[in-house]
């Protein structure tokens, strides 16, 4: 058999994609571009690229949001795969295979059709049904064909001359048809019905619906990402415990708190799914019978007759001169009493007033259905069953529940769907923005659904202007863009403003990328304008953040001793008041500025200086 791609997991078991004609192949979930079809919501339009060249068989991946693995790892450029190579696409695994079949006889090319669904397009058509396997057959139908077999040596040679693309029995096939585990996952209820899922002892399983962070993944809206975990000893014991998921686990109709320990004959309920595990070495239950008594022929010994009891007179007694005992008659009264309610209440159903039975239009059930989405719109058209949607959600999972809500009205006949998820176009915008240098600091986020939001840091007005040209030109839902970029230009004027109006002058501030850093001090007295300044900066759009370094000071007619600073040469009064000093060699009298602090007093002992509202002091000694 030529080289070809078979999904051993996923939603399209068995699904087989055949190497043979043609050169380069398209794997993805648009059957318009796509040369095999995947039908699963997490593969792209254009997921992979699959190319035959001398030196083997390369995979390529082509898709942004949901990457191709191979054995395991994201590949980034064409990777060649090689024998027994397990590729993940979407939630399907396939695996790649050149082995050819001997026995196989030769067979003119078929092209495949882009998706197979069903397991008998993988074989083709087989002459002769193909017998079960071996663990699927009973004691008796074992014994049968054994028997047979041994008395027609003949048709055994036969009935192994079925046409198949392996080359041996399901022994030999390259991924198990049947599980070997002890125990068995059946979903006997909900969209993964008689799904089939080995579980081992001594391990521990994640169930829920997303395929990277759960183990045993369910396709059911109902379900949460990590719903459950399932746990097996070695011995075999089962428990299951809920993680926290919105609609619970229920086991045989008892929703739990904390871990419980489950049997086999318990149901087990995630959601809308409805499972049951499956002991397969158990013995089969069997039911008892009690031992049917057997009788024996009577001996033809004489019995010997035993005396006859004496006879006791019976006296009839006339049942109708006999009282009725007190306690049947209290009971009688009781009944006839509740009877009697029973029989009003019966006939005073007729006399209310009649129940209201609501029938909603079908545009109040499309309402009811999309409420939850209040950017979403719509138009129905009863006649035809045909719905236009227009609006926007905001995440790929929002879109899917908004299409399960819809699906589940039988009124729809088709939809033309015009619905935009917020998070893909921020997505791709960003990623644009990261590319240059300059804009890295500034990105684009949905708050709610049908809003944009653009913020960060900008150094300069006309690096601003350039990236607001390429919002303009590029980005397709400008009316519901708002803009929360600082530009540190504008910023600078902005926190001189405010620390001038405060009358602060001790504060000092700097920008650094968008965040801003307070340091300085400031009088104790005036920490409620500190703290206002401090409200209105950060009330700035474009802000990360802002740290605060400042310290309160208090101040007091003293002020701060920097007299290990300077030097006093000489002090002269004028009618008993300070009138001049030297200081360090230097002149000075009052209102003269020493070192930018301006002299207020002249004491004996103390000189006082002031500076942008904080005193200073310089002591002395005559």
């Amino acid at each position: 058999m030529p080289a070809h791609l078979i999904v051993q997991e996923g939603p399209n078991p068995g699904l087989l994609f055949d190497l043979e004609q043609g050169h380069t192949w398209i794997i993805g979930r648009d059957p318009t571009v796509a040369d095999f079809v995947l039908e699963d919501n997490t593969v792209s339009r254009r997921h992979a690229r699959i190319t035959k060249e001398e030196q083997g068989i390369y995979l390529e991946n082509l898709s942004q949001i949901s990457p191709t693995l191979v054995n395991g790892e994201e590949i980034s450029e064409p990777h060649l795969l090689h024998e027994g190579d397990l590729l993940q696409i979407g939630q399907n695994l396939f695996l790649f295979s050149e082995a050819a079949s001997q026995e196989q006889p030769p067979q003119e090319p078929k092209q495949k059709n882009k998706t197979q669904d069903h397991y008998d397009d993988i074989f083709g058509s087989l002459e002769e049904p193909t017998p079960p396997p071996n663990d699927e057959l009973s004691d008796i139908q074992r014994e049968d064909i054994h028997t047979e077999k041994a008395s027609n040596p003949k048709e055994k040679k036969e009935d192994s001359s079925y046409d198949t693309i392996f080359e041996a029995g399901p022994d030999d096939l390259p991924f198990p048809l049947l599980s070997d585990t002890p125990l068995m996952l059946k979903v006997v209820s909900g969209p993964n019905a008689g799904a089939e899922i080995g579980i081992e002892k001594g391990r521990s399983y994640t169930i829920g619906k997303d395929p990277n962070s759960s183990d045993i993944v369910f396709q059911d809206l109902s379900v949460s990402r990590v719903h459950a975990r399932l746990t097996v000893s070695d011995d075999g014991i089962l428990e299951i415990e809920d993680l926290g998921s919105k609609n619970g686990t229920v086991v045989s109709g008892i929703p739990i708190a904390e871990k419980q320990i489950i049997t086999p004959q318990d149901l087990i309920a995630v959601g809308t799914t409805v499972f049951l595990i499956i002991d397969r070495e158990a013995p089969q239950e069997t039911i008892y019978s009690p031992a049917i008594p057997s009788f024996e022929a009577p001996s033809e010994e004489p019995i010997e007759e035993l005396p006859a009891p004496e006879e006791t007179p019976i006296i009839e007694e006339d049942w109708k001169q006999k009282p009725l005992p007190v306690k049947h008659l209290i009971f009688a009264a009781s009944f006839a009493a509740v009877f009697f309610i029973v029989f009003l209440s019966f006939f005073s159903l007729f006399k209310s007033g009649g129940s209201e039975i609501v029938i909603k239009m079908p545009h109040e059930r499309i309402q009811d259905a999309i409420a939850k989405f209040e950017d979403v719109q719509f138009s129905f058209n009863p006649a035809s069953g045909k719905l236009f949607l227009v609006g926007h959600v905001l995440t790929p999972i929002d879109y899917q529940e908004l299409a399960y809500r819809l699906d589940q009205l039988e009124i729809i006949q088709s939809t033309e769907n015009n619905i935009v998820i917020d998070e893909l176009v921020w997505k791709s915008t960003n990623d644009v923005l990261n590319e240059n240098q300059a804009w890295r600091s500034v990105s684009i986020h949905s708050p709610r659904a049908g809003k944009f939001v653009v913020s960060g840091f900008l150094s300069t007005n006309a690096i601003a202007s350039q990236l607001y040209d390429f919002l303009t030109v590029n980005f397709p839902y400008l009316d519901r863009l708002e803009n929360h970029i600082a530009i540190e230009e504008n910023l600078n004027a902005q926190l001189q403003g405010f620390i001038a109006e405060s009358g602060l002058s001790g504060v000092v501030f700097q920008i650094n990328n968008g965040e801003i850093i307070v340091a300085g001090r400031y009088p104790q007295n005036k920490g409620t304008k500190f703290e206002n300044m401090l409200k209105e900066i950060r009330s700035i759009k474009g802000i990360a953040r802002v740290k605060n370094f400042a310290v309160p000071v208090e101040v007091d007619t003293e002020g701060f001793d920097i007299s290990q600073q300077f030097t006093v040469g000489g002090f002269s009064t004028h009618d008993g008041k300070g009138f001049s000093v030297v200081l360090n060699g230097k002149l000075y009298t009052i209102g003269d500025f020493v070192d930018g602090l301006k002299i207020i007093s002249i004491a004996q002992n103390t000189i006082l200086l002031e500076k942008e509202g904080l005193k200073y002091r310089i002591d002395y000694t005559r």
